[in-house]
């Protein structure tokens, strides 16, 4: 059958504007999958510009669509930036990473000390940060009247692609899958969690965990007289008050995410280096230094004792 040279998959389809807010020039796909740039076509039969058109496996299209919903979520970052520092003040010690496409800041303990390091490792990775961000929602405690922190965690739970039995020809059978995914992250609100206070200060206990916990978040209270300090945690060890990094103790250091007012920052630790990291540009200079000064607090944590 002959093939139809006005042929067009994407008839109907109106392009939408690139990253640079620029419409990309006119273009039909044949059906061959070559893209056809009609500003440059000589001729129905004999395309001056012939391109492959673009596609994408399951898994690149899941790490996309992973990369545009937190682009949406917090806004599109700069340019990559990876560990370069930030001289937010001469107190602050961060840097800056790229993760799924947006940038985040890092604020680090300055008094870490590698040689007394515990070496331990939690943090956050894209599938994580994207899971919390989409369920920050079930954990935002913005009624005024509301008295007590929430929380969640994230579990990581397989899924079952094993096939039952089937009993018609090989030739009927459906094609097994190519490289699924063996498991998901779903988040999981902790019902009734073990709730203290210290004068205004409002805190939680998770308890025991389910198996397959890999992150743990909360949210504090946004307002009404319990009203938090943006995402600032509380230290005060005198008042049994340990912050927001206890989750990062132990031989199985878990990230504790904080969401505050719609933002989420993630406490987490690097080879025993307590830090904290929230979207780029999402917290007050308050908030930072605040965090910073916590930091170089709990620190003393994670550090190992030296004979």
């Amino acid at each position: 059958m002959a093939k139809d040279p006005n042929y067009d998959r994407y008839a109907g389809i109106e392009s939408s504007p690139g990253l640079d807010g620029k419409m990309p020039p006119p273009f039909r796909v044949d059906e061959d999958g070559n893209v056809i740039y009609r500003d440059r076509e000589t001729g129905l039969a004999q395309p001056d510009r012939l391109a492959p058109a673009e596609i994408l496996s399951w898994d690149e299209l899941d790490r996309k669509a992973t990369e545009d919903r937190l682009a949406k979520l917090v806004g599109e970052g700069a340019e990559p930036l990876v560990d370069l520092p930030l001289f937010l003040s001469d107190k602050v010690s961060g840097t800056r990473k790229r993760i799924g496409g947006v940038d985040y800041d890092v604020i680090s303990a300055n008094t870490y000390d590698p040689a007394r390091s515990n070496g331990r490792t939690g943090i956050p990775n894209a599938d994580m940060i994207a899971t919390m961000n989409a369920d920050k929602r079930q954990i935002a405690v913005t009624d005024p009247r509301a008295i007590d922190e929430a929380a969640t965690r994230i579990i990581r739970l397989p899924i079952d692609f094993r096939g039952q039995f089937d009993n018609r020809p090989a030739s009927e059978k459906n094609l097994p899958l190519t490289n699924p995914k063996s498991d998901m992250l779903y988040s999981l609100p902790v019902i009734d969690p073990e709730t203290k206070k210290r004068g205004r200060a409002s805190t939680l206990r998770f308890g025991k965990l389910s198996d397959g916990t890999v992150a743990l978040g909360h949210g504090h209270i946004d307002k009404g007289p319990e009203q938090s300090d943006g995402v600032i945690d509380v230290w005060d060890p005198s008042q049994d008050l340990y912050g927001d990094v206890e989750s990062l103790l132990g031989d199985n250091p878990m990230p504790m995410a904080t969401v505050s007012n719609g933002r989420v920052g993630w406490h987490q630790l690097d080879n025993g280096r307590v830090q904290f990291m929230y979207p780029s540009g999402l917290l007050s200079k308050h908030e930072v230094d605040a965090i910073q000064a916590n930091l170089d607090k709990q620190q003393r944590m994670f550090q190992r004792k030296i004979p």
